[in-house]
């Protein structure tokens, strides 16, 4: 059965709706033309329901140029080409095509320069609205369309014009039956197609029917209506097209209208550049008593003689098959479905017969091409360097009965391409099965599945951290991945665990680097480098003048940024070179640190010495209790004293005690710095008198009557030697008086304000290392 249009199964449809409601857009498409000289030849084609369709074609449509991100560069009005109809055929003497079912087909076509432009451009047209009546659509009141195509950046393709479709569509097809339709289409430029369905594009709305310029991308899909959606366009089995041929298949199973997509894309050299969307609207009609008989053609065998057919007839009663083998009259069959071995590789014409199981004229009759071809094997190689995730695939495919021109590969990551040999890199490491699909210029077509493993490389880094003064390295090793670890500190040494510390010997500058191998032996490498400062040396030395205490003090360190003197006196300086003036003589020990700029710090300790001329000067003083004569403001910080008493004895303290052992008047001489030149020496005249002895009075009695007569209890000492505590009790105990000076308090018979009654009281007296005790006898 010849069709024109290449699809299969119209019946008459009959359209029950409203004319108020209706409205017109049933589909459309937008093509362009490069001509040369940055010139692009625009196509717009629109279809319109002219039965139900209450609005014209627009004239002129508003055509949108805009910029990927959305902005606009210019809107063009076109007027419209003269419309025609497009056909409700069907071939068969049983069934007559419908007279309710009206599309036009109106084209749109300008010219306008488009200069290359990074990101390229998006051309858009838009109307409203499709039909009310649509069934697989939600929302469809109101849903308009949108039609658009993109030209590419020029950095992937110049000077290039998109697919054209090759078929106009069929405006109904028949329920339960299968329907096929060729929407392949070319491409002037030779650029490879792979075919898609899609998802329709939204566009304008009741209020704004004839958006002025159309709005800008990217653009809204049409919402399915559940439980239709891409997968359940028609519903029955489901539509499927083929993504290299273009062939459209499904088996519809309810009436009503509907809406598909299709989109064409185009590749060059294996990079997506371009597509070509189309939006139509086809009517499921029933078809009771059309008898169609279809062979899904070209059936071809590949690498066999045995051929497979696909009867894909509709409403038969039986079968007869003619496979067009020369070679004998024995090629013929009854089965719906048969298998024919053929005697050799070639082309061949089978035919089929669909008997009608009502009426003999509505017999139907089929003719499909058979193509025989020799074996074809799908392969490929894998190449790649060790540990890398980039794959090299070289297409390694061969045939004797065609070249292979249809590559699909799919590189088990989501990832895919139709170059030939192609090179892809993994993101992540894993096993990945590697598929390529092969086809011929034959349409045979062939599979391979290799599974390759992409290793997983380690990944080095660590953090340092340096002392400075100490020169050791603390290292935090944060590498991922890692099973051995080799660490390279750059002053010959190597280390091997996974956290290393090292210790430096000497200042410098060391490239640290770590090695990270897994047990792939995969490798990674992070080098750092660090730098040790020379840690600061500290030295000094110092001057002063014979005889004075003004030091001098120089400083020989290397390697400082600050200083810390400490000149052994108690004082300090942070001076480079200060000048010190002391009040010490002789040896004084000197602590100097020298610091860097690191906060590394050295540290010398040296004494110094200097004797400074001093001015001799003391004060004798004899303690009349203990007779020991001590010696008071004696000239300090002197280096060295020694002292004549005058009674042959001698002292080098700075401040001796010295005792007499009898009265009489000696010269007492104190020498400073003796042996030096500094030496100064000063002769005193000192009476000694051996003390008398302490004398202590307690009395025991007192009346405290107030006469004023021995009134009060008081204790009295003569050349007092030493201080008396004082307690007082009553004769059960209790403290009654308590005093730290005994000599210095007196008791006037009272306890906490009241008078004490006359009784024997008990004393006790401590002082210089001894204790007294009595008693009182209190009388009024």
């Amino acid at each position: 059965m010849n069709r024109q249009l290449k699809f299969l199964f119209f019946s008459v449809f009959f359209l029950i709706t409203s004319a108020v409601n209706a409205t017109h857009i049933v589909g459309g498409e937008m093509n362009y033309r490069y001509l040369g000289g940055n010139i692009y030849e625009v196509t717009l084609t629109v279809y319109r329901d002219c039965y139900n369709g209450q609005a014209p074609f627009d004239n002129p449509a508003i055509v949108a140029v805009y910029s990927p991100n959305g902005s606009l560069i210019s809107t063009i009005s076109v007027a419209q080409n003269p419309s025609q109809h497009v056909p409700n055929a069907i071939n068969t003497p049983c069934l007559v095509p419908p007279t309710n079912v009206c599309y036009e087909v109106a084209n749109y076509i300008f010219t306008t320069p488009l200069p290359p432009r990074a990101g390229g451009y998006i051309l858009a047209y838009q109307r409203c609205c499709r039909n009310n009546t649509i069934v697989n659509l939600a929302n469809v009141q109101g849903t308009g369309a949108t039609y658009m195509a993109t030209i590419p950046d020029p950095a992937f393709a110049t000077n290039n014009s998109n697919p054209v479709f090759t078929n106009w569509p069929p405006t109904f097809i028949c329920k339960d039956a299968p329907f096929t339709f060729d929407h392949s289409a070319t491409d002037l430029d030779g650029d490879s197609i792979a075919y898609e369905l899609s998802i329709p594009l939204l566009g304008g709305s009741i209020s704004t029917p004839v958006p002025n310029p159309p709005s800008s991308p990217p653009y809204t899909q049409v919402t399915y209506l559940n439980p239709y959606g891409l997968g359940n366009v028609l519903g029955g089995v489901p539509m499927e097209i083929n993504s290299v041929s273009g062939k459209l298949t499904a088996t519809p199973n309810s009436l009503g209208q509907f809406v598909y997509g299709v989109v064409a894309k185009e590749y060059r050299n294996g990079i997506f550049i371009s597509e070509t969307r189309r939006d139509f609207q086809v009517n499921v009609v029933p078809c009771p008593n059309i008898t169609v008989a279809s062979i899904f053609s070209p059936t071809i065998a590949c690498g066999s003689l045995d051929a497979h057919f696909i009867n894909t007839s509709y409403n038969a009663a039986t079968y007869s098959w003619t496979f067009g083998d020369p070679t004998t009259t024995n090629d013929i069959s009854s089965l719906k479905h048969p298998v024919y071995s053929y005697p050799d590789t070639g082309d061949y014409m089978a035919t089929l017969v669909a008997y009608s199981g009502i009426n003999p004229a509505c017999n139907d009759t089929a003719r499909g091409l058979v193509h025989v071809y020799p074996v074809f094997m799908t392969n490929f190689g894998v190449t790649n360097v060790h540990c890398s995730p980039s794959f090299t695939f070289n297409d390694q495919s061969y045939g004797i009965g065609g070249t292979p021109t249809f590559w699909a590969w799919s590189f088990g990551d989501n990832s895919t391409t139709s170059d030939q040999n192609t090179q892809h890199t993994y993101d992540i490491p894993g096993t990945y099965n590697v598929t390529l699909i092969c086809s011929t210029d034959s349409a045979c077509t062939d599979t391979v599945v290799k599974r390759i493993t992409v290793l997983q490389n380690p990944i080095a880094t660590f953090l340092p951290s340096l002392d400075t003064c100490t020169f050791k390295l603390s290292l935090r090793n944060i590498s991922l991945f890692g099973a051995n670890y080799r660490w390279d500190f750059g002053d010959g040494i190597q280390g091997y665990t996974r956290q290393n510390p090292h210790q430096y010997l000497l200042p410098g500058s060391y490239d640290v680097t770590l090695m990270v191998q897994t047990d792939s032996f995969c490798v990674d490498t992070s080098k750092i480098t660090i730098s040790i400062p020379p840690l600061p040396e500290a030295d000094f030395t110092y001057s002063v003048p014979t005889c004075d205490s003004v030091v001098t003090f120089l400083n020989d360190s290397r390697n400082a940024s600050s200083w810390k003197w400490e000149f052994g006196d108690g004082e300090t300086s942070s001076a480079f070179e200060p000048i010190h003036t002391y009040g010490l003589s002789g040896n004084v020990p000197v602590t100097f640190s020298s610091i860097s700029d690191f906060g590394c710090k050295t540290t010398l300790a040296k004494d110094i010495y200097f004797i400074s001329y001093k001015e001799v000067a003391f004060t004798p003083f004899e303690d009349s209790c203990s007779g020991l004569v001590s010696f008071f403001d004696v000239t300090p910080n002197a280096s060295g004293y020694l002292w004549d008493f005058g009674d042959e004895e001698s002292s080098t303290l700075k401040n001796p005690v010295h005792q007499y052992k009898k009265n009489e008047s000696f010269q007492i001489k104190l020498t400073l710095n003796g042996e030096s030149e500094c030496v100064s020496r000063l002769t005193k005249p000192f009476k000694n008198e051996i003390p008398l002895g302490e004398l202590l009075y307690v009395p025991n009695t007192f009346t405290p009557n107030g006469d004023g007569i021995n009134d009060h209890f008081t204790i009295s000492v003569f050349r007092p030697c030493s201080i008396y505590s004082l307690i007082i009790y009553n004769r059960w105990g209790q403290k009654i008086v308590e005093s730290d000076d005994a000599v210095n308090s007196n008791w006037d018979g009272t306890y906490h304000g009241e008078q004490c009654q006359n009784d024997l009281y008990v004393y006790i007296l401590k002082g210089n290392g001894k204790e007294r005790k009595g008693y009182i006898n209190l009388m009024r």
